[in-house]
């Protein structure tokens, strides 16, 4: 499976002055988590942007081709957040995980609902789409970028149980089975 490449640079400095003088200067403040440590790493925006737009997307595997301090290293990751302006959605700051091709992780994938308009939507109910994500577990190269539900079939007053949810292989999800991922609100009487 081939993974998307990005370098950064380790930083040695931290902290709010720092981080918005990076972004001034078209870079995204980073940290890489893994082996019991967090290492503060640097970006160009444009290559993050690029990369997790890219074929990587989300969840997708990244070669961190990091540099500087006193060696050079690569280290195979997964994006663990990633924070964004709330207006201009603009990255801000990505966390990454280290992880092994052969390790099991953990992590949040987001909830794609497909399906043409729900029976109960049609009828005049709203479709409320309860989690928008999932806490999932898999090997790193098995991460899904999202799940996909289909609420075709829902109608008012119908429930999408996580347990209805056809996982990809591999893929388990760490969330209680009954949890409610989708339903079909009723509408409301006018007054």
């Amino acid at each position: 499976m081939e993974h998307s490449k990005l370098k950064v640079s380790v930083r040695d400095s931290t902290g709010k002055g720092v981080a918005r003088t990076l972004r001034r200067s078209g870079h995204v403040p980073a940290v890489v988590y893994g082996s019991g440590k967090a290492q503060s790493l640097s970006a160009l925006l444009k290559d993050v942007e690029k990369a997790i737009q890219g074929h990587a997307g989300r969840n997708g595997l990244f070669d961190l081709e990091i540099s500087g301090g006193n060696s050079s290293r690569t280290a195979l990751t997964l994006v663990r957040d990633i924070q964004r302006d709330p207006i201009t959605g603009k990255i801000l700051h990505v966390d990454f995980l280290e992880v092994s091709e052969k390790a099991r992780v953990k992590n949040r994938v987001p909830v794609e609902v497909i399906g043409s308009s729900p029976e109960g939507v049609k009828k005049g109910g709203i479709l409320d789409v309860v989690h928008r994500e999932l806490h999932v577990e898999c090997l790193s190269f098995q991460m899904p970028d999202h799940i996909q539900v289909d609420a075709s079939a829902l109608d008012i007053n119908q429930t999408l149980h996580l347990r209805d949810v056809t996982l990809p292989p591999g893929v388990t999800v760490l969330d209680d089975p009954n949890t409610v991922i989708l339903h079909v609100i009723p509408p409301k009487a006018e007054a």
